[in-house]
């Protein structure tokens, strides 16, 4: 295990994700919190997989992020609305020409960006299992990623890379074509041979790889509206896009509401599927992905809570709900 910036408060989050680590049988873990801009505290723990002479976990490993990598599709998004390339209430009929006009009907990106279509698509073939508006469904960034790159003429890779990336000097943070040592591997299940997803380098594959710095660093981004060290980056607007709630205003208020694809804290929300805890303030937002990486941004506190695993095991007794609202609870708390 090796630590950079260990606080006292936080311990009980710490031995709280040591814990996980184990009952999510992952072979590594990271916690980093991010106050007032600055690194509060930073954990690592394990390795990247359980095979004799594995790397360990250390500020260099980079994290398959899955659905955390939504937000990147999303801010990309925002950032060519602002740009004038498409709209949030444009319907996903002008994009989508091989698909039946008639069932895609009023579904607008902003639909689309807050997961409620009320479509199921499949190839060439679309069904409608409910109004626009009316239920959350899972994410579909592919369909987004295809009308930025339809837009604007750019991969969300190029555009997340020229506006974010290169400018703020990103190392750790890549759509992977290829391994590399700095890779964590994906455990499916114990005694199974550890494996990394790498695929295209377009931007809207689920091989998004980012080490827990760099991770905070992207939340720390959306937090302060675009601003680094004093510069605009990134025009505000985008920000007040990606991270307001967008979800259409005849959702039923007892479901989740979503900016660009995160999950925002809302009070009138009942749902028993919420990710965010209890004790997480009104006005935050979280990401998280299959492998438990997730990234919770908590705008009344001026923070960001990071954290990394690299576990797909599933064995029906890790209730990942409780799991993550813990996490949110305990980062407040410290």
């Amino acid at each position: 295990m090796s630590q950079t910036a260990y606080s006292e408060p936080f311990r009980d989050l710490t031995e709280y994700s040591k814990e996980a680590k184990e009952r999510m049988k992952a072979s590594g873990s990271a916690i980093l919190i991010m106050k007032e801009n600055e690194i509060i505290h930073e954990w690592y723990s394990g390795s990247h997989h359980f095979e004799q002479g594995a790397r360990k976990i250390d500020v260099h490993s980079q994290f398959n992020v899955y659905s955390t990598r939504v937000t990147y599709i999303g801010l990309a998004a925002a950032i060519s609305m602002h740009e004038g390339y498409l709209k949030l209430d444009d319907k996903i009929s002008s994009y989508f020409h091989d698909l039946d006009k008639n069932v895609l009907g009023n579904t607008t990106i902003r639909h689309l960006v807050t997961r409620c279509t009320g479509l199921k698509i499949k190839g060439n073939s679309v069904k409608r299992i409910a109004e626009p508006g009316t239920l959350v469904e899972s994410k579909r960034p592919d369909l987004l990623a295809a009308i930025i790159m339809q837009t604007t003429g750019k991969t969300v890779n190029e555009i997340i890379s020229e506006k974010v990336f290169y400018p703020l000097g990103f190392s750790h943070s890549e759509w992977a074509a290829e391994g590399k040592n700095t890779l964590v591997c994906d455990i499916q299940s114990p005694g199974t041979y550890p494996t990394i997803r790498i695929g295209s380098t377009l931007g809207d594959d689920r091989n998004l790889y980012v080490n827990a710095r760099e991770l905070a660093l992207w939340g720390q981004l959306h937090l302060q509206k675009g601003e680094v060290n004093g510069k605009q980056i990134l025009p505000r607007a985008v920000f007040d896009l990606a991270v307001n709630i967008q979800s259409p205003a005849a959702l039923d208020r007892t479901l989740p509401k979503f900016g660009f694809y995160w999950w925002m804290k809302d009070g009138m929300v009942s749902y028993s599927g919420d990710e965010l805890g209890g004790e997480v303030p009104e006005g935050s937002y979280q990401i998280l992905g299959a492998s438990g990486c997730a990234c919770l941004v908590i705008p009344k506190y001026n923070a960001v809570a990071v954290r990394m695993y690299n576990s797909l095991h599933n064995d029906g007794k890790y209730d990942y709900l409780h799991d993550i609202r813990t996490f949110g609870n305990l980062a407040v708390k410290g």
